[in-house]
C-alpha cells in the first residue's frame, strides 16, 4: 500500500490515502478572457453532456457539459430549468465541466472539468456554487482536470476524480471544504467514484484498477476486473454488498463484492455485440441494474436493466437518444434520468416509457462531410438539420433567407475531396498526405476534408481544431474550434473556408488565415436562426436573437455572466452580414466609426475591462546603446525606431482594434531575457482568444548576425567579443521562431525586422551583417506570420540623421499614413502595405545605396487604420 502523509502533524504511516491539513502553495492561474465572448444559449446544452447528478429527494438534477455551463433542473413530470451557471472560461478547453454533483441535501453544487489547466500551468480546480449559480469557494491546486465528483451519503464529503496519474482528492465540508484526503497512486484517469451509506469509497481507473477505500480512507482492496482493461463507471448497490463496473472496451458490465472487490458472476450480455457499456447504475431498491455506453439496437442507444440484482433476464429502454449514453440517476419515484452526448436528455419510468424529453437544440452535422454545399462566393450554403444530411435547407447570406428543401440549381456543390492523395481522413486519428501522416493533437481525429480548387491546398476538420496545409502537407494555419469539425468546404472562389461544428454552428473563415468571418445557428423549427460576426454584429428571425449572448467572465471567484446582445441596440445590423463576405472585413463592411460606437456600447453593458473585437498586440525592441562587451555596435536611432512604433500604433488603431497591448524594449532594457520574456508573454496574451482575429507585430530594430549559417537578434547584453560569445549570449533566430510560430496558431503575426545593418563587426574582426534574405528565409513558412526584412540580398540597412530613424522603421510609419490606402477605404491592407514599402524605401535611399524591402507574405487582410 501506499504511505499515508499526516500533513499536519508530519508523520508517515501506512495507508492508501494521504491526509492533508490544507492544499499547496498558490500558483498563477492561467489566462482568463477577459472581453466579451458570443455563445449561444437556447435553454438547453449545446455541446456534450459528460455528467448529471441528483439530490438525495431527486428534487433537483444538475448537468455538465462541454459548452462550459452547468444547469441545474428542478424535477417533476416536465422538468424545468432553474438555473445555468457560466464557468470562468477562456480559448479551447479551458471552462468545460467534466464533472458534477449535488450535495444530498440540495445546497451545494461542486463543479470541475478542464478549470483552469494548461501544459504550462498544471493548476486546476473544483468550484462549489449554492442552487442560485453564486460561487461559494474554489477548491484548487489539483495538477489535473477533474473528470468525476461525488458527494458522500450525508454530504461531509466530496471526492473528486483527477486526470492522467493524479488520482484521487478528498474534500471535507466540516472543515470548510480543507483536502482531507489524497491518493496519488494511480497510473491513469479516474473515471468513477461511489460512496455507501456507511461512507466506503470505491474508485474506478483507466490503469485498470478498481479501487476500495474504508470510511476514513484506508485503502482495503485493490483489484483487476475480468471484464475489460478500461473501467470507467462504477456504482454501489444501495446495500453495498456489490459493486457493477462499467469500460469503455467492454460490451459487458462486472460485479464485484461490495467489501473484498472479489469477482462476482456478471450480468447477461449475449447479444451484446456493438459498442461498450460504460455508465452504470442501480435502482433504488437494488434490484434492477442499469447500464448503457454506445451500445444500439435497432439502429438506437439503448439502456440495458437486468432484474435480480443483476442475476435475472434482461430488458432493453429506449430513451430517444442517438448517441453516446454518458450519464444516468434514478429517480426517487423508479424513473431514469439519461443524459447523452448529442446533447440530449430524458426521463424514462420503470417501464421504460419516456415521461420527457429534453432533445438536443442543435443540427447534427454528422456523417455531412460531403454533402456540405457552398456558392461560388461563400453567401449560399446547402446543409442538413440531420444526421447524413438529410431534411436539408439553404441559408443565403445575400437575401437573409433560410429555405427548406434547396433546388437542384447548380447554385452550390459539394466539397472537392479529391486530387490530393490524402487517406484515412474519416474518423482517424491518423490521417495521411501522399503516406505521411499530418499532424492532430494526441487522441484527435480527423472528421472532414476540403481542397482547394486549385488544387493546391486543403483544410482538414477535426475534434479540437482545423487546419490548412499546402499540397505537400505544410501547414498553413490552426485555429482552435467551438465543437467538432464534422463538415468543411472551400467556397468556388477560393477565399472562403465553411465549416459546420458539433454545436450546431456553420462559420465562415478566410481561407489565407483561418480568421473567423460571420457564423449563423439554424434553430430545429426550421424557420428561425441567428448569424453574427465575432464582434457581435447579427440579424436575426423574429425570437431567435433571445439565445445569441456575451459571455463575460468575473475572474476566477465568480461565475461569468451571460448578457443578451439584443439588450445592445446597435448591434442588430442584419445588412451588412452579406457585405462581410464581400469584402472579408467587419469594418469595412460597417465602417470604423460605427464599429468603435458599438464595441464602447458592449462594454459598458457587460462592465468589462475590455471591449470585444480583435486586439492589437505590439513587442517593438529597439538596441542604439550595447553593454561593455559590444559598446562598438552603437547605432543613433534604433531605440528611437521602437519608440515612434510604439506611438503610432498605440495611438491610431483604435477604430480598428479593441485594444492595443504594446510592450516597448529600448537599449539597456532590451536584455535576451527581456526580448523572449516579452514574445512569449504575447504568446500567453494572443492565446487567450478565439478566431484568429488579433494581430501581432513583433518589430526589431538593432543588429543581427549570421554565425555558422544560423541566425541571431543581437540585444543590449550580447557579447560581442567572439562568434563563440555571440552564440551564447544574442537571440538565436530558431528559439525566437517556435514562439512566433505558436502565435500564428492563434492569430496574425507580422514580423518586421530592421537587424540588417551595415558596418558591424565583433571584437575579433568577425563581420556581423545578416544578409536580409537569409534572414527572412530563416523565418519562412510559419502560419499566418509574414515577414518583412530593411534589405533584400546582400544589400545593408541605413538609418540617417534627416530621418532620426532607420529608413525600413521610416518607410514603416509612412505606410501607416493615408498614401498607402489605395483603396481609400481608411484602412491599409497587407498588399497595400508591402506595395507601399517596396516602392518608398528604394526611393528614400536611392543616394546612399538603393535599399530594398525583403518579404514572405503568408496572409493577405486589413491589419492598419490609416491616417497617421
Amino acid at each position: 500500500m501506499a504511505k499515508l502523509f499526516l500533513h499536519a502533524a508530519g508523520v508517515a504511516i501506512a495507508s492508501g490515502l494521504a491526509l492533508a491539513a490544507g492544499g499547496a502553495a498558490a500558483q498563477q492561474p492561467a489566462a482568463l478572457n477577459d472581453q466579451p465572448v458570443l455563445v449561444l444559449d437556447p435553454g438547453m446544452h449545446t455541446a456534450i453532456i459528460n455528467r448529471t447528478d441528483i439530490d438525495r429527494t431527486g428534487q433537483f438534477a444538475v448537468t455538465a457539459s462541454d459548452d462550459k455551463t452547468i444547469r441545474l433542473w428542478k424535477m417533476g413530470p416536465k422538468p424545468e430549468l432553474v438555473t445555468t451557471i457560466r464557468l470562468p472560461a477562456s480559448t479551447g478547453n479551458i471552462g468545460k465541466a467534466y464533472a458534477v454533483a449535488i450535495s444530498p441535501d440540495a445546497e451545494v453544487i461542486a463543479a470541475g472539468g478542464w478549470a483552469r489547466w494548461t501544459p504550462e500551468d498544471p493548476v486546476d480546480q473544483v468550484y462549489l456554487f449554492n442552487r442560485e449559480g453564486k460561487m461559494l469557494k474554489r477548491l484548487g491546486q489539483l495538477a489535473s482536470v477533474t473528470d468525476h465528483l461525488a458527494f458522500s451519503h450525508d454530504g461531509r464529503y466530496l471526492a473528486a476524480g483527477l486526470g492522467v496519474g493524479n488520482g484521487i482528492r478528498i474534500f471535507d465540508r466540516n472543515r470548510d471544504w480543507a483536502l482531507a484526503a489524497a491518493d496519488k497512486d494511480y497510473k491513469g484517469t479516474v473515471y468513477g467514484l461511489d460512496f455507501t451509506a456507511d461512507g466506503r469509497l470505491v474508485v474506478s481507473c483507466e490503469d485498470g484498477f478498481i479501487r476500495l477505500y474504508d470510511a476514513a480512507f484506508k485503502l482495503i482492496a485493490k483489484q483487476k476486473t475480468s471484464v475489460g482493461q478500461d473501467p470507467i463507471g462504477i456504482a454501489f448497490s444501495p446495500d453495498g454488498r456489490k459493486i457493477a463496473v462499467g469500460f469503455a472496451d467492454a460490451r459487458a458490465v462486472a460485479l464485484h463484492d461490495g467489501r473484498t472487490l472479489s469477482p462476482l458472476d456478471p450480468p447477461n450480455a449475449n447479444g451484446v455485440d456493438n459498442g461498450a457499456l460504460a455508465t452504470v447504475h442501480w435502482s433504488r431498491d437494488g434490484r434492477s441494474l442499469y447500464s448503457a455506453g454506445r451500445f444500439q439496437m435497432q439502429g438506437r442507444n439503448a439502456v440495458l436493466a437486468w432484474a435480480d440484482a443483476g442475476a435475472g433476464p434482461r430488458r432493453a429502454l429506449f430513451s430517444g437518444a442517438a448517441d453516446n449514453i454518458k450519464s444516468m440517476r434514478v429517480l426517487p419515484n423508479g424513473n431514469l434520468l439519461v443524459a447523452s452526448a448529442e446533447p440530449h436528455l430524458a426521463v424514462l419510468t420503470p417501464d421504460g416509457q419516456p415521461q420527457w424529453v429534453q432533445p438536443s437544440p442543435v443540427i447534427d452535422s454528422r456523417a455531412q462531410r460531403s454533402n456540405l454545399s457552398v456558392s461560388v462566393n461563400g453567401a449560399q450554403v446547402d446543409f442538413g438539420y440531420e444526421q447524413g444530411g438529410r431534411s436539408r435547407a439553404r441559408f443565403d447570406l445575400s437575401r437573409l433567407a433560410l429555405s427548406v428543401g434547396p433546388p437542384s440549381d447548380g447554385m452550390t456543390a459539394p466539397p472537392r475531396q479529391t486530387g490530393l492523395d490524402i487517406k484515412d481522413w474519416v474518423n482517424n486519428v491518423r490521417p495521411t498526405l501522399a503516406g505521411t501522416p499530418l499532424p492532430l493533437s494526441k487522441y484527435e481525429s480527423s472528421r472532414s476534408v476540403a481542397i482547394h480548387p486549385k488544387g493546391d491546398s486543403f483544410v482538414l476538420g477535426a475534434d479540437w481544431s482545423l487546419r490548412a496545409f499546402d499540397a505537400s502537407g505544410k501547414e498553413l494555419w490552426r485555429r482552435q474550434v467551438p465543437g467538432i469539425v464534422w463538415a468543411v468546404n472551400i467556397s468556388g472562389d477560393g477565399r472562403m473556408v465553411v465549416a459546420a461544428y458539433g454545436d450546431g454552428t456553420i462559420r465562415w473563415h478566410r481561407m489565407d488565415s483561418g480568421r473567423e468571418l460571420l457564423a449563423f445557428f439554424p434553430l430545429l423549427d426550421k424557420v428561425s436562426w441567428v448569424a453574427w460576426t465575432p464582434e457581435g454584429f447579427y440579424g436575426a428571425t423574429s425570437g431567435a436573437h433571445r439565445i445569441l449572448k456575451w459571455h463575460v467572465n468575473r475572474g476566477w471567484d465568480q461565475a461569468a455572466e451571460a448578457i443578451p446582445v439584443s439588450e445592445i441596440k446597435n448591434l442588430r445590423r442584419p445588412e451588412v452580414l452579406g457585405i462581410v463576405l464581400q469584402e472579408m472585413e467587419t469594418a469595412r463592411a460597417i465602417g470604423l466609426a460605427e464599429m468603435k460606437r458599438a464595441q464602447e456600447e458592449v462594454q459598458l453593458r457587460t462592465r468589462s475591462k475590455v471591449a470585444p473585437g480583435a486586439r492589437l498586440h505590439v513587442v517593438s525592441v529597439g538596441v542604439s546603446e550595447y553593454g561593455s562587451n559590444a559598446a562598438h555596435l552603437r547605432l543613433n536611432f534604433a531605440h528611437k525606431d521602437a519608440q515612434d512604433v510604439i506611438a503610432a500604433l498605440d495611438n491610431t488603431q483604435s477604430g480598428l482594434y479593441a485594444q492595443v497591448l504594446p510592450q516597448q524594449i529600448t537599449n539597456k532594457d532590451a536584455t535576451r531575457k527581456n526580448v523572449l520574456d516579452a514574445v512569449k508573454a504575447m504568446r500567453r496574451n494572443m492565446a487567450a482568444r478565439t478566431g484568429g482575429s488579433d494581430l501581432a507585430v513583433f518589430h526589431f530594430s538593432g543588429h543581427g548576425a549570421l554565425i555558422n549559417g544560423k541566425y541571431y537578434l543581437l540585444p543590449h547584453d550580447v557579447d560581442a567579443r567572439s562568434t563563440d560569445d555571440i552564440t551564447s549570449s544574442a537571440v538565436p533566430i530558431n528559439e525566437l521562431r517556435e514562439v512566433l510560430a505558436e502565435i500564428g496558431q492563434h492569430g496574425r503575426l507580422i514580423v518586421l525586422l530592421d537587424a540588417c545593418r551595415s558596418g558591424a563587426a565583433s571584437a575579433d574582426g568577425t563581420s556581423l551583417g545578416v544578409d536580409g534574405g537569409q534572414l527572412r528565409a530563416a523565418l519562412a513558412g510559419l502560419a499566418n506570420v509574414t515577414v518583412l526584412t530593411s534589405s533584400d540580398s546582400n544589400k545593408p540597412s541605413f538609418e540617417n540623421k534627416a530621418w532620426e530613424n532607420g529608413a525600413f522603421t521610416k518607410v514603416f510609419l509612412q505606410a501607416l499614413g493615408k498614401a498607402a490606402d489605395t483603396d481609400r477605404n481608411g484602412l491599409i491592407s497587407v498588399d497595400e502595405l508591402m506595395s507601399y514599402m517596396s516602392k518608398q524605401l528604394p526611393q528614400l535611399t536611392t543616394s546612399i545605396g538603393n535599399q530594398s524591402l525583403g518579404m514572405e507574405v503568408r496572409f493577405q487582410s486589413e491589419i492598419f487604420v490609416s491616417g497617421l
